[in-house]
């Protein structure tokens, strides 16, 4: 797979991965990880396997967080394994109610499914 190839399929990933977010749509953002992948927050719990990733984004979706953006700076791989380095930003209200933007960066291994697809295997943010 060229690196321009593995580059537009990543992006595209993470088109489906904030379009899903920001619909609200726990369960299709889960269902872009690997079966065995782990998510790793910025000072939380890891959330490993389907389930918990699930229920990990349900509960930032249920918070208030939307208007989540996936920024790619560096896609590198090869036909089994890809890494992407980038910024992720989200807005949410705070507790006066006013509309606050964070954003910071991220990093995502992902693996080559036997279908061909790519799925986010470790997933880690700040």
């Amino acid at each position: 797979m060229s690196q321009n190839t593995l580059q537009a399929t990543i992006a595209d990933i993470n088109t489906r991965w904030d379009a899903a977010f920001n619909r609200g749509d726990a369960a299709a953002v889960a269902a872009l990880y690997d079966a065995e992948a782990a998510v790793l927050p910025a000072g939380g719990d890891a959330a490993a396997g389907p389930a918990a990733i699930e229920a990990l984004f349900a509960g930032a979706i249920a918070s208030g967080i939307h208007n989540h953006r996936i920024e790619q700076h560096a896609v590198a791989g090869d036909d089994a394994y890809a890494t992407q380095r980038g910024r992720w930003s989200a807005q949410a209200k705070n507790a006066d109610g006013e509309l606050q933007t964070f954003s910071g960066h991220l990093t995502v291994v992902y693996r080559r499914q036997p279908d061909g697809s790519w799925r986010a295997l470790t997933h880690i943010w700040n």
